[in-house]
C-alpha cells in the first residue's frame, strides 16, 4: 500500500508485531540472509507491496532453515493484510497457526483477516483463542463481540442507499473524494490509475503513485471521463487526499515521499487561478517534527484545520488533531490532540466536519464491522464526544473511510475496498431517502376476535395533528407517519370500552411498517379483577392486589364519561349475613384505593353480593375445566347435585369468590 494509503490501514499496533518477533538466521546462505534483510527493510519502510513480494521469493529459497519459516511466512502474512490482500494474508497466517504453539500475533492477525473476508465464525474462534493467550487486550475483546454478533445474527442496516460511482473508478485505487464546486458538480479524487504520473511502480502498493484526479457532471447526470488536475499539484510522488476552503481558491493536499532515505507524508498548500489551474505549491509546517502529517479538512469557517498524524503524544496509531488559524496567512497554532474519546490505540483518520460540533473520521480502533469504519462524533454540552457507528451500508467488513457531505442533505460520496467494487478501494455515492413509516391497526371484539367495522381511531402526534379515521369491514386502518414524531392513538365505539396505544418512530432507521391490535371489550358485561387478594376473613386489600387495581384506573381515565359499580362476592361457606357485610367492606377497600389514585368518588359505587350471585360458567370457563358446563350456576344446589371432589370443590368456592365491575351508566 503506497504511504499515503497505508496511513489509513497500518496501526502501530499491529507494525509492533515485527518488532516482537525474534528470528535467529544463523545458518543461513548469505543469499536468504540478504534476501530477508531487503525484506524487512522494506516492511520497516511500510513498503508492504514490496515487502510481501520480498517475503514470498524468500519462502522459495532452499537456504531458508525450517526455523526460520515461522518468521518469514508471519512477515508475509502481515505485508499481504496491510496492503489490503486479506485473502492472502489469511493464507499465511493459517500455515503459521497451523504449525502449533501459535504465535498471538499470529492468530490476531489471523482473525482480522477472517472478520475483513466476512468469514465471521472462522473469526470469533480465532479471536478466543487469541484471547486465551492475551486475556487483557479489551480493545480486540470488542472486536471478538462485534464477530459474536454478525456471526449470530443479521445486521440491520441503515435507510443509507449506497451505489458504486463506476464514472470514477478504475482497476486500481480510487478514494478520497472532495467537493471543488458549491453545486458540488466537479469532484477531486485520488486515484493510482494508469493516467497517473511516474513510470515506475510504487514500491508500496505495487500500483503507480497516486495524482489528484478530477470529474465534471454533465447535463445528464453522468460523470465526465476523470483527468489529472491541471498544475504543479501531481509529481511522481505521492498525492492526495485533499482539502478546500470555503471559497474554493485554497487547497490543502496530502504528498507522500516514497522513494530515497526521507520517506514520509506532509501536508502541503496550493492556490487555483481563473482558469483553475493550481500552483504555488507550499508545505504547511504544522509543527517542527519528522512525523508524518495527512488527510487536512477545514472547519466551515476555516478557521480550524483538522489532520491525521502520528506525532508523538498521541493515544495510538494515527490520532486525529487541531490546529487554529492565527492571522490571515497559512500560520496555525500548536496541534491539540482530539481527545481519548475519538483517538484510540488503533488509527483515526480522515476527519470530515460538516457543521459545528458534527465531526466524521474513519476508525480501526472503535467498534466496527472489520478494517475501517465511518464513525459520526457529535460534541456533548458537557465536553467530550458523542461517537457513534454510522452502521451498514456505509460501513462493511472491508475498509471503509473518507467521507463527504452535501451541506443541504444527507447525501455525498466515500471510498471502501468492499466486495464488488471495480477495483482495490472504489468511490461510492450514498443518499439517505426521505423515512416512510406506515402504522396499521387492527381493531378485534375481546371475546371472538371477529373484526370491528366502524370504530373510530383518533391519532393525536407530539407536533400537534389530529386525526380521525374509521374501521373498515375488515377492522383495520392504516396512516402514513413522520419521522422522530411520537403518537397516541385512541379507539372507540360505542357501547365499548376505549383502547389506545403509544408508540414512536423516533430512533428508527429502517422503514418500518409498525402494527398493534385493539380488542374492544363490551360495557354491557360484569367484568372480573383478576388477582384481588384478601387474607382469611379480612378486607383489607394485599399487595399483590395493586397490579390488577391500576389497570382499572387506566381504564377509568381512558373512559372518562363512565361511572362504574365495584361488587365483590363470596362463597356460600360459613354464615351468610356474615359473607354479605365482608363483601361490603371488601368492596368498599377497592373504591378507597381508587379514590386514592384520583378517580372521582363519585364514579364509584361498592356493592357486596355475599353468596347471593354464584358464578355462571361461560364458554371460555367451560372449556378450561371439564366437569363445567357451560350456563351451569356454582351454587350449593351444584355442589350437592354432582358428586365433586374435594379439588373440585374448592376450585367452584374460589370462583365464586371474586372482585367485578360493571358500567352503570355512560356519557358519549
Amino acid at each position: 500500500m503506497h504511504l499515503l494509503k497505508s496511513q489509513r490501514i497500518h496501526s502501530c499496533r499491529y507494525l509492533s508485531l515485527a518488532l516482537a518477533l525474534s528470528a535467529v538466521l544463523c545458518g543461513a546462505s548469505c543469499t536468504v540472509k540478504w534476501r530477508l534483510k531487503r525484506a524487512d527493510k522494506s516492511y520497516g519502510q511500510q513498503a508492504y507491496s514490496q515487502a510481501a513480494e520480498r517475503y514470498r521469493k524468500v519462502l522459495t529459497k532452499r537456504g531458508l532453515k525450517r526455523e526460520q519459516q515461522p518468521y518469514v511466512q508471519l512477515h508475509l502474512a502481515e505485508s499481504y493484510r496491510l496492503s489490503g490482500n486479506t485473502r492472502m494474508a489469511e493464507s499465511y497466517y493459517e500455515r503459521v497457526v497451523a504449525r502449533g504453539n501459535p504465535n498471538p500475533n499470529a492468530l490476531l492477525g489471523l482473525a482480522i483477516s477472517l472478520q475483513s473476508n466476512e468469514k465471521y465464525a472462522a473469526a470469533v474462534t480465532a479471536y478466543e483463542k487469541y484471547l486465551e493467550l492475551a486475556p487483557q487486550d479489551s480493545t480486540t475483546r470488542q472486536m471478538l463481540e462485534l464477530c459474536v454478533a454478525l456471526r449470530d445474527t443479521a445486521v440491520t442496516a441503515t435507510r443509507y442507499i449506497v451505489d458504486n460511482v463506476s464514472d470514477f473508478n478504475s482497476l486500481k485505487d480510487d478514494f478520497a473524494p472532495a467537493f471543488a464546486e458549491d453545486d458540488y458538480s466537479v469532484v477531486y479524487f485520488t486515484s493510482s490509475r494508469d493516467d497517473a504520473l511516474g513510470k515506475k511502480k510504487n514500491i508500496i502498493t505495487g500500483n503507480k503513485s497516486t495524482d489528484v484526479f478530477f470529474s465534471k457532471q454533465s447535463r445528464n447526470g453522468r460523470w465526465e471521463k476523470p483527468l489529472p488536475l491541471a498544475g504543479e499539484i501531481n509529481t511522481k510522488s505521492d498525492e492526495g487526499a485533499c482539502a478546500l476552503d470555503a471559497n474554493l481558491r485554497s487547497m490543502y493536499f496530502t504528498q507522500c515521499l516514497t522513494r530515497g532515505e526521507k520517506i514520509g507524508c506532509s501536508i502541503c498548500s496550493a492556490t487555483r487561478d481563473e482558469q483553475s489551474v493550481w500552483t504555488e505549491v507550499n508545505k504547511v509546517n504544522l509543527f517542527d517534527s519528522t512525523f508524518n502529517v495527512a488527510h487536512p479538512t477545514f472547519s466551515d469557517d476555516g478557521a480550524e484545520l483538522y489532520f491525521a498524524s502520528d506525532m508523538e503524544g498521541g493515544y495510538g496509531g494515527f490520532d486525529i488533531w487541531v490546529v487554529n488559524r492565527v492571522g490571515e496567512a497559512d500560520e496555525w497554532s500548536e496541534p491539540v490532540n482530539m481527545g481519548a474519546s475519538i483517538n484510540t490505540a488503533g488509527n483515526e483518520m480522515y476527519p470530515y466536519v460538516r457543521d459545528v460540533g458534527t465531526l466524521y473520521f474513519a476508525s480501526n480502533g472503535h467498534k466496527g464491522f472489520g478494517g475501517l469504519d465511518i464513525f459520526r462524533a457529535t460534541k456533548r454540552e458537557q465536553g467530550g464526544w458523542q461517537v457513534e457507528n454510522m452502521g451498514m451500508p456505509i460501513n462493511s467488513a472491508a475498509d471503509d473511510f473518507s467521507i463527504i457531505f452535501e451541506k443541504e442533505r444527507e447525501a455525498g460520496y466515500f471510498a471502501s475496498r468492499r466486495r464488488g467494487g471495480r477495483g482495490g478501494d472504489d468511490i461510492y455515492r450514498f443518499v439517505l431517502p426521505e423515512a416512510k413509516y406506515m402504522f396499521i391497526g387492527s381493531v378485534r371484539y375481546y371475546d371472538n376476535a371477529t373484526p370491528v367495522a366502524d370504530a373510530s381511531a383518533k391519532i393525536i402526534s407530539s407536533d400537534g395533528e389530529t386525526l380521525i379515521q374509521k374501521t373498515e369491514k375488515d377492522g383495520l386502518f392504516s396512516l402514513q407517519l413522520r419521522p422522530e414524531t411520537d403518537y397516541l392513538v385512541v379507539v372507540t365505539k360505542p357501547g365499548f370500552f376505549n383502547q389506545k396505544t403509544k408508540f414512536s418512530t423516533k430512533g428508527i432507521e429502517t422503514i418500518t411498517t409498525l402494527r398493534d391490535e385493539f380488542r374492544m371489550r363490551s360495557m354491557a358485561k360484569a367484568i372480573e379483577l383478576e388477582n384481588i387478594l384478601y387474607d382469611l376473613a379480612k378486607w383489607e386489600l394485599r399487595a399483590e392486589s395493586e397490579e390488577s387495581l391500576n389497570q382499572l384506573v387506566e381504564v377509568l381515565n381512558d373512559n372518562p364519561g363512565i361511572s362504574i359499580e365495584i361488587s365483590s362476592h363470596s362463597d356460600s361457606r360459613g354464615d351468610s349475613t356474615f359473607n354479605l357485610e365482608l363483601s361490603q367492606k371488601r368492596a368498599q377497600s377497592v373504591v378507597d384505593y381508587l379514590v386514592s389514585k384520583g378517580v372521582d368518588v363519585s364514579r364509584l359505587q361498592a356493592k357486596g353480593y355475599g353468596e347471593s350471585m354464584p358464578r355462571v360458567v361461560d364458554k371460555a370457563l367451560a372449556a378450561q375445566h371439564k366437569f363445567l358446563k357451560e350456563g351451569a350456576v356454582l351454587n350449593d344446589d351444584f355442589i350437592r347435585r354432582y358428586v365433586l371432589s374435594k379439588e373440585e370443590e374448592e376450585l367452584v368456592d374460589q370462583l365464586n369468590r371474586r372482585t367485578e365491575f360493571r358500567v352503570i351508566s355512560a356519557a358519549q
